[in-house]
């Protein structure tokens, strides 16, 4: 039985590798097209990427929307979240399926409702509408995992402090942040993947001078589909988000966060 599950296992992580491993492999091969296995060894189309003003600027946007947002987002679920685990009626549970419904929708429906709310505003195509859309996809999947932090967190601590004469924002930012702290970073990287690869959100807010590093590929793919240089900017994507998450797991101990969730 355990050589049937181990079995499994790999197969399972090899069917879920095996896209990241094509495209990343399709980016090394000598030719004009992309081709897997590839043909021959080459970093030519990861070093062409430098070259292209276009893919810089929207890799550079896409980080800059990613990390602002997936931080708002956190800031913003943060006090949403004490909310909910620390006083507990009858609301509670709307709230958190409201704040949670952006995750639950259609990305591309998502998308048509941002641009139909904001356009009348005058945020249809600006890079404040498109921080907007992306705080409010990411903040759900920000709230989940602080959510999972609070729950576990010993709340007789905070309380011995106050007790002691320290006033509640002094408990709470020597007490509880600490405590929660893995959390808070497990939110923030979830939702800045959530940012950083959202097409179908940037695709409706973003113009000719404000595009995204995915809105940038899935324009560029209908030009030159079998481009290699695409497939070397998408395992630059795939390579970042891989990092983001990499340092998350070792930051937050992944093994206590999956026992706590």
């Amino acid at each position: 039985m355990r050589v049937i599950s181990r079995i499994y296992t790999v197969l399972f992580a090899v069917f879920l590798l095996a896209p990241i491993i094509a495209i990343a492999g399709g980016s090394l091969t000598t030719t004009n097209y992309v081709t897997f296995p590839p043909k021959g060894l080459t970093l030519h189309w990861y070093l062409q990427i430098f070259q292209q003003r276009e893919s810089i600027g929207a890799l550079g946007l896409s980080l800059a929307v990613g990390v602002a947002a997936a931080t708002l987002a956190t800031i913003l679920a943060l006090p949403v979240g004490i909310a909910l685990t620390r006083f507990k009626t009858r609301l509670n549970s709307v709230v958190y399926l409201v704040i949670m419904t952006p995750a639950m929708l259609p990305s591309v429906f998502l998308g048509l409702a941002f641009l139909v709310l904001y356009s009348p505003m005058g945020l249809g195509a600006t890079p404040l509408g498109l921080l907007a859309g992306h705080v409010m996809i990411a903040t759900p999947f920000a709230l989940s995992l602080i959510l999972v932090g609070l729950s576990a967190f010993d709340g007789t601590l905070e309380n011995a402090a106050r007790s002691l004469g320290a006033s509640p924002s002094r408990a709470f930012l020597l007490i509880t942040l600490p405590q929660i702290s893995w959390s808070l970073a497990a939110g923030w990287a979830f939702a800045f993947m959530i940012s950083f690869g959202s097409l179908e959100i940037s695709l409706f807010l973003s113009t000719s001078t404000l595009v995204t590093l995915p809105v940038q590929i899935f324009m560029a793919l209908e030009w030159s589909p079998l481009d290699p240089a695409l497939t070397a900017i998408s395992s630059g994507l795939a390579i970042i988000t891989l990092v983001v998450l990499v340092v998350a797991a070792r930051f937050v101990n992944l093994e206590r966060f999956l026992k706590r969730a």
